[in-house]
Parts: C-alpha cells; sequence; structure tokens
C-alpha cells in the first residue's frame, strides 16, 4: 500500500502546510520519473525502464536522479544481474547528500551483501509485479499458492509463485454477464481450503464462502441481506474449524465462525472504528488486531483477545502508528510501525497472552504495506502499490477548445497521491485531495488540500475526516463542498471554510454520489443511489437540497426491481438551467449521458455508449459557453478527452490521451482544464528468513 506521510502535529496544530511550486526543468523531470515507474511497474518493461532510468540520472537535478538510479537499481535486482550492487554503492559514495536515497541505498546493498550489520540473513525478493496484480488475499503456510482477486472477471484466483501460471476458483462470467465479485481471501492452515467474502449479484449483500483451493464445492457460511451489512474474514484458527470475522452493521464486530456448521458469535463490538487485521495465535488461545486507541486518533496500537472474547490486553502501546503483520510460528508478534520515522518492521515476543521484554526492530524501511501472511518457514509475503494518481493542467485553444499544449504537474507534493482537481470561482487555486496512508478510511488518511497557481503556494486544511473525495468550490469562492464520512463511519456531504477548514454537515445518507452547486450558492444538486425502504426495489435519484433551510425537491427519480442503475457524475450548466448526469446500468456495463431541467420535469439521453466507445464514469463537466460537456473516453488503463454537444449528438477529441485520465474540471476562463491521471501498480514481495535459528 502506498506509503503513509504523517500530518498529525499539523493538524492538532491547526496549521497550514505551505509549499512552493518547483520550476519547469523540475516538473519535466519529475514527469519523466513517472513515465519511467509506469513502464516499470505498468508495463513490467524492467528493461526499457532502465534505459529511461539512465537518461534520467545524467539530465536530472540531484534529487531525481538519485530516486532514478534506487529505481534502476530496484529493476536489476528484479532481473537478477549484479549491477544493482554496483548501483548501490554509487549512490552511496555519490549522493551521500541526498539522505533519504543514500539511507535506502545503504539498506538494500546490505541487504544483498549479507552486511553483519543489517539483520542475519534476511533478504527481501520480489515475487509477482503487474498492472492489475490483487493484494487482497494470502499466501499458502508452503509458500506455494497466493490467492487474489482476478479483475478482468472479479473471480477468486490462485497464483502459483513458483510457476507464475493462474488458476480461477469462481467461474461468475463477465463483468457485463453479473455484478458479482469475490474480495478479501484467506487459505486454511492445511493449504486446503480457502475462505473469501462474495460479492452478491445485484448488489444484495455479502456472503462467507469457504471451499477447497481445487475450486470444488464451495459454500456460504454467512449470507447477508444488504450491501451495508458487510462480513469479511480474516484468519483460520491453527485446527482450521473456526474463522475470525470482521462484521459491519450499525457497528464494527469481531466475530468467530464455525466452518463445519456455519454458527456464528460475536467476541467484541466497537463504535464506527474498524479493527485492523486480525491473526490467531499459534496455540489458537488468542487473537491479535490492530485498531486505533482513540476516536480523534488515525494511529493504531495493537491488542490481544482471548478466543472465548473473556479478556483483552492493549499488547502494543505507542503514539505512532502501529499496525500488524502477522504472528510468527516462533511466537513473536510481527508489526509495522512508524516510530522510527518510516514504516519499518518490529517484532514482539508473546507468551500465555502476555508481551516478553520490548519490541525490537527486524528491518528497515520496509513501507507501508499489506499484509498478505506468513509461510510455515517464517517469510512475510506483503503487498506494495506503487505509482498513483497526480493533477495536471494543459492549456485549451479559445477557438477550437482542443487542448493546445503539454499537461503540467501542478501538485509536486506527495507525488503520486493527488486527484480530483476542481478550479476556484476566480480561476486562480485547485482544490484537489491528497492521499497520505491507508487505509483511506482513517481519519488523516486523505486530506483536503488547495493549490495557489498564481503565488505557487500549496496548503492542506485541518479536515479529519475519512474517504475525503470530490471537492467543489463554492460559487463566492469562499466555502468547498466535498464528500466524506464522518466519525461515526456515515457517508454525508460536508461544506469547509476555504481559509479555516472547518466543516459542517451538508446533507447525511447512504449511497450519495456527487452533490454540485447552484449558479447562486443558495442549492446543491445531490445524486444518490440506494435501496428502497421496504427493500422491493433500489431508487437513484437527484434532488435539489436548499442550504439554508435543508429542504429538498426531488428532480429525478428511477427504480428498478433490482439494484441495476446508477447515477453518477452530475454537472450543471452554466446558466443553472440544467443539469447532467450518467445513468450507469450494471448488468450490460454500458453508460447513458442524461439531461434534465434543474427544476425537475423528464430527463431525455443525449449520448449512449458503445462497444467501441466506452466512458469512463470519472466526472463530466460544462464548458463555460454551454455547448458541450466534457466527458472521458476510455480503453483499457488509457483516457482520452472529449466534447461531447450538449444538446446532443457526435462527440469530438480534444486531442488529449494519458493512463488513467479523469475528472476533467474546466476554468471558468475555459482557457486551460485540469484533471488528474497516473496508474497505480502492485507488487508482491517476500520478506525471508524471519526466523530465530533453533539453539
Amino acid at each position: 500500500m502506498t506509503r503513509t506521510m504523517r500530518v498529525t502535529a499539523v493538524l492538532m496544530l491547526g496549521a497550514l502546510l505551505v509549499a512552493p511550486v518547483r520550476p519547469a526543468a523540475q516538473a519535466k523531470a519529475d514527469v519523466a520519473l513517472r513515465a519511467a515507474m509506469e513502464t516499470e511497474t505498468v508495463k513490467g518493461d524492467l528493461k526499457g525502464a532502465i534505459e529511461q532510468y539512465k537518461k534520467i540520472a545524467q539530465d536530472a537535478d540531484r534529487a531525481v536522479a538519485a530516486k532514478a538510479l534506487i529505481r534502476m537499481a530496484g529493476c536489476y535486482q528484479k532481473l537478477g544481474d549484479a549491477e544493482a550492487s554496483k548501483i548501490y554503492q554509487r549512490v552511496v559514495r555519490e549522493f551521500a547528500d541526498q539522505t533519504e536515497a543514500a539511507a535506502e541505498a545503504r539498506t538494500r546493498l546490505a541487504s544483498l551483501q549479507g552486511n553483519p550489520a543489517a539483520p542475519a540473513g534476511i533478504i527481501t525478493r520480489q515475487v509477482w509485479t503487474g498492472p492489475r496484480v490483487d493484494i487482497m488475499g494470502s499466501v499458502s503456510p508452503d509458500g506455494r499458492l497466493l490467492s487474489f482477486v482476478d479483475w478482468e472477471t472479479g473471480d477468486l484466483a490462485v497464483r502459483n509463485l513458483a510457476t507464475g501460471d493462474n488458476r480461477r476458483l469462481t467461474n461468475k462470467g463477465s463483468w457485463g454477464q453479473s455484478s458479482e465479485l469475490a474480495l478479501f481471501s484467506r487459505i486454511s492452515p492445511d493449504g486446503r481450503f480457502i475462505a473469501y467474502n462474495w460479492l452478491k449479484k445485484n448488489l444484495l449483500g455479502w456472503e462467507i464462502r469457504v471451499g477447497p483451493v481445487d475450486g470444488s464445492s464451495h459454500r456460504a457460511l454467512l449470507s447477508t441481506d444488504a450491501i451495508e451489512d458487510y462480513a469479511q474474514p480474516e484468519a483460520w484458527s491453527p485446527d482450521g474449524k473456526q474463522i475470525v470475522v470482521l462484521l459491519t452493521q450499525d457497528v464494527n464486530q469481531i466475530g468467530l465462525i464455525s466452518v463445519p456448521d456455519g454458527s456464528r458469535r460475536v467476541l467484541k463490538s466497537f463504535d464506527w472504528r474498524t479493527p485492523g487485521k486480525m491473526v490467531f495465535s499459534p496455540d489458537g488461545k488468542y487473537i491479535a488486531y490492530d485498531f486505533p486507541p482513540a476516536e480523534s486518533s488515525s494511529e493504531r496500537d495493537i491488542y490481544l483477545l482471548a478466543a472465548d472474547g473473556t479478556r483483552e490486553v492493549r499488547l502494543v502501546e505507542h503514539a505512532a502508528d502501529d499496525y500488524l503483520l502477522g504472528w510468527m510460528p516462533d511466537g513473536r508478534i510481527l508489526f509495522a510501525s512508524d516510530r522510527s520515522g518510516t514504516f519499518d518492521a518490529w517484532t514482539l515476543p508473546v507468551s500465555e497472552g502476555k508481551a516478553q521484554g520490548a519490541p525490537e526492530l527486524l528491518k528497515k524501511d520496509l513501507g507501508n504495506v499489506s499484509s498478505l501472511g506468513l509461510s510455515r518457514a517464517g517469510s512475510l509475503y506483503y503487498g506494495l502499490i506503487v505509482g498513483g494518481t497526480d493533477v495536471y493542467t494543459v492549456p485549451l485553444d479559445p477557438q477550437t477548445g482542443k487542448v493546445a499544449g503539454t499537461p503540467t504537474q501542478v501538485v509536486r507534493r506527495f507525488i503520486g497521491t493527488n486527484s480530483d482537481p476542481d478550479w476556484s470561482p476566480d480561476g486562480r487555486r485547485l482544490a484537489y485531495v491528497s492521499k497520505r496512508g491507508e487505509p483511506p478510511s482513517r481519519v488523516g488518511a486523505v486530506v483536503l488540500s488547495i493549490a495557489d497557481l498564481e503565488s505557487g503556494l500549496q496548503r492542506d486544511l485541518p479536515v479529519r475526516l475519512g474517504y475525503v473525495s470530490r471537492p467543489r468550490w463554492s460559487p463566492d469562492g469562499r466555502s468547498i463542498l466535498f464528500k466524506a464520512n464522518d466519525e461515526k463511519g456515515r457517508l454525508s456531504f460536508f461544506v469547509a471554510d476555504a481559509d479555516t477548514g472547518r466543516a459542517t454537515v451538508l446533507v447525511r445518507r447512504q449511497g450519495l454520489v456527487s452533490a454540485r452547486w447552484s449558479q447562486d450558492g443558495k442549492t446543491v444538486f445531490v445524486a444518490t443511489n440506494g435501496d428502497m425502504v421496504d427493500k422491493t426495489g433500489q431508487a437513484s435519484w437527484i434532488v435539489a437540497l436548499d442550504v439554508k433551510t435543508g429542504n429538498e425537491k426531488e428532480l429525478f427519480r428511477e427504480t428498478v426491481t433490482t439494484p441495476d442503475v446508477r447515477v453518477a457524475a452530475l454537472t450543471v450548466s452554466p446558466d443553472g438551467r440544467l443539469l447532467a448526469f450518467m445513468k450507469w446500468r450494471i448488468s450490460t456495463g454500458s453508460n447513458v449521458v442524461m439531461v434534465v431541467s434543474s427544476e425537475g420535469g423528464d430527463p431525455h439521453e443525449i449520448f449512449r455508449s458503445s462497444s467501441d466507445f466506452q466512458i469512463r464514469g470519472s466526472g463530466l463537466t460544462w464548458t463555460p459557453n454551454g455547448r458541450e460537456i466534457l466527458l472521458v473516453r476510455q480503453s483499457g488503463t488509457e483516457g482520452e478527452l472529449w466534447a461531447l454537444p450538449a444538446e446532443g449528438g457526435k462527440p469530438r477529441p480534444l486531442g488529449l490521451s494519458m493512463k488513467g485520465l479523469g475528472w476533467p474540471a474546466i476554468h471558468p476562463d475555459g482557457r486551460q482544464i485540469a484533471f488528474q491521471s497516473g496508474v497505480g501498480a502492485s507488487e508482491v514481495w517476500a520478506l525471508e528468513n524471519l526466523q530465530r535459528p533453533v539453539r
């Protein structure tokens, strides 16, 4: 997972973090580095990436050059080429002033050379990389298989890590045939069975399923009737007879499910906060999990719960962020902590439910990783997300409306984590969101930020909420409307003061999708998807919400017998008279662009997607002259900007195509556009030789 950049101290002080925009030469080098990283991680072309990194190291300033050399050495290391060691040595020797890069080079060099200064025998090995690698599964006890989601179809699958062969365990059909989906999966201690959660057809709830790893005879241990009633398997007991699960209804719970008969019991209930990874002790007597100890805290501690629910202790208590990685066969808890400034791997011996001594550092600079479990040999398998999205601007020709220049990356803090741009009414500032940690539901993991493009200053607003997204400036430029989870995890639209960051709830309900201001700022148009009260169907609707009184006027509603239709990407015409939105049909995967009066009435269709023109659901935006609506045509990971006549007709390309292009926002003067671009990729690694030698 992406690396956490802690902002807790800044938020507590109410300060606004400020950083200048770098010059054009630096921007060019950053773009080149991101392109090389995409070649390495998205395309999987290590040799091609090496050539790109070489050129960057020759032409860029020392900071970027050092980063390029580290990435290049990593490519050689993946290829098993001894050139990796030489490059790490060069970084240590020639780039000592680049302290972070030099420290990383020393750590990797020590691992390659078996330096006595490094933890004895520990090595790091990459086992899988690619653009659609899933990191929500688990490794088998013998380290041979890795379970994962096959994102081509949404099926559960396993990968043979020795041969690289993949095999599907379910066969639900294509996305167009079924909306079903496998997610978090856990392989049993004997390696024979697998448990996973399954999103039921038409989003009608969840199942926890279990069955052999050959894919035969899978059955449901637990089933819910609503998508809000979530159930996720976390870990098998050592004897394979029980599975500890996360249950979410009105509150979050830790529960146990019996594998033979599906009976379940709740061990502990929480509030809106969610416990993280859970694992059994080797003897099956205890369950370890991580959890934020206070509602105002985003940092986690590690707890130990008796498997019968009778008692609990806080095992790891520290002001830092500590999260669980696993319970090693030799009895030590393995966890990650940023107490030393970076996320490192630590261990803590545990016996009879009690800590034996103090935590010990095992490995520096592990990163903010997602644990995939431990093998019997004591090797940790983990996932890591690399790359990501950033915010760009590009000029538009005022006569043709087409792109008339090269995109410029405008946000240079926390590269690879920035998205969802929106222009202020004066065209001087961009609001956007920046991801600083995992999971995004954690308070402070995603922040609301503002970039002033005239002064070059960038700052974060002290908004402490979860899942922050979709910022929209108010017409007077004083406030920002955005979507987030409140302190109890409830989905809401908030309005934040653009200067102080003080946020108040505007509307709160499940299924909120999009919201846009009216031209006078007195009304907010809100699009929602959600189950009907009587559960006989699903409704998608758009309302006009009076900001002052809270009164709502329904403008559009569509009800179907199954939750098959979703509305998205709401936008308002410049004169405020019309609303455009997308209607997505899950069963066919088709998108339709609709227009309806802002006073209500019957909507009409202006464009329908086809097999050769798929629309990405990442935002529509009306041009300032009201004649066209911008949308993104999607082909694989590539996004292309097009303009659709507002009255309907054939769209036209605007000359911009980039990976992951989305959320276009046009400047008030119509002369430039802001957007997000970038594609993250996942890697699976193994940290080996962690077991203490037997004496």
